[in-house]
C-alpha cells in the first residue's frame, strides 16, 4: 500500500524503485499491524540491518509522525501521524489474502507478518495444457496466428481450426482464448482446455482492434431486489458498495454476460424469490 509523502518544501527526492518496494511494506505493516522491526525488512529484502534502519528512517521522514519508535518493546509502531488505509489498499489486501487462501502465495510473502486464517470457496480449477498455454501467449505477443484442434461443445468430433488469438479472459471459472476464428471471420472466445495441437501459423490478419465487443464496454446498472425489506435492501446495498441503492459497472461487451452469469443476472432472474435473489440488473447500455 504505497502512502503519499506529504507536502514538504525539504521533502527528499523521489526514491529508487527497489526503496519505494521497502518503503510500501513499512506503510503496509504498520497499517495492518501496527507495527514493524528492522528484522521484518531484513528477512523480506535480504538488505544490512544498516539498510533497514536507513529505510524506516526515510519513511519517518516521508510521513512525519506515522512512526514511533518503542524502546521498551524495541520495535517501531504506528504513529498518529500515519494516513488510515484507503479502500485500493483494503481491496489489494483481500486480494493478497485470498492468493494465500488459494495457496498461489506463501503467507510470508505478503504484507502481514501474521496473515488471519483464510479460506476461498472456489470452484474447481479447470485444466489448461501448458503447451497450448503457451502457443497461445506466444501467438498473442507476437499478433501470429495459430493452428489449433478445438474440441467444440455443440460439435461431436473437433475440428481443425485457424485462430487469431489477441486476449485471455477469465470469466471466473475458466480460461478462455479470445480471438477471431478466421474460417468464420468472427470474433470469440475459445475455452483453453478445448484446445490442443496448437502451432504458430504465421503472422495474424487482424487483431484486437478488429474486435467491436471487446472495444466496447456496457454499463450495467445494478440494485438490490425490490422484493426485499428496507432494511434487507440497505445491507445489501452496503455488501455491495453501492451509491444510493445502485451500482455501476463497466465490463467489456465481450465479458458482460460472464459478469452477469457470476452475479445470477441471467434472464429471468427478477422472477426469482427475493431472499434468493439479493440484486436485480435495472439496465443495460452501451457505454459512451
Amino acid at each position: 500500500m504505497p502512502l503519499e509523502p506529504r507536502e514538504n518544501a525539504a521533502t527528499p527526492p523521489a526514491p529508487r524503485w527497489s526503496v519505494e518496494r521497502r518503503l510500501a511494506f513499512i506503510g503496509d505493516r504498520l497499517t495492518w499491524e501496527g507495527r514493524i522491526n528492522r528484522l521484518d525488512l531484513v528477512r523480506r529484502f535480504g538488505v544490512s540491518p544498516g539498510q533497514a534502519t536507513a529505510d524506516l528512517k526515510r519513511f519517518a521522514e516521508l510521513h512525519p509522525g506515522g512512526l514511533e519508535y518503542d524502546p521498551k518493546a524495541k520495535t517501531y509502531r504506528a504513529g498518529a501521524g500515519l494516513a488510515p488505509p484507503s479502500a485500493p489498499a483494503a481491496e489489494a489486501l483481500l486480494r493478497e489474502l485470498r492468493l494465500i487462501a488459494e495457496g498461489v502465495l506463501a503467507g510470508d510473502d505478503g504484507a502481514l507478518a501474521w496473515p488471519p486464517a483464510a479460506e476461498a470457496a472456489e470452484p474447481p480449477l479447470r485444466p489448461v495444457p501448458a503447451p497450448v498455454l503457451a502457443r497461445v501467449i506466444a501467438a498473442i505477443r507476437t499478433a501470429s496466428a495459430l493452428q489449433a484442434t478445438y474440441q467444440s461443445f455443440s460439435s461431436p468430433e473437433p475440428s481443425r481450426r485457424r485462430l487469431e488469438p489477441h486476449a485471455l479472459v477469465f470469466d471466473s471459472f475458466r480460461w478462455h482464448a479470445r480471438a477471431r476464428d478466421v474460417a468464420e471471420d468472427r470474433f470469440r472466445d475459445f475455452v483453453l482446455g478445448r484446445l490442443s495441437e496448437a502451432v504458430i501459423a504465421g503472422p495474424a490478419a487482424r487483431g484486437a482492434e478488429g474486435d467491436t465487443e471487446w472495444n466496447t464496454r456496457v454499463r450495467l446498472e445494478i440494485a438490490p431486489h425490490p422484493g426485499l425489506a428496507p432494511h434487507q435492501r440497505a445491507a445489501i446495498a452496503a455488501d455491495y458498495g453501492m451509491i444510493e441503492g445502485r451500482l455501476f459497472l463497466r465490463p467489456r461487451a465481450a465479458v458482460a454476460w460472464y459478469v452477469k452469469r457470476r452475479l445470477g443476472l441471467v434472464e429471468g432472474h427478477a422472477a426469482r424469490p427475493a431472499a434468493e435473489q439479493h440484486i436485480v440488473l435495472v439496465s443495460e447500455s452501451i457505454d459512451g
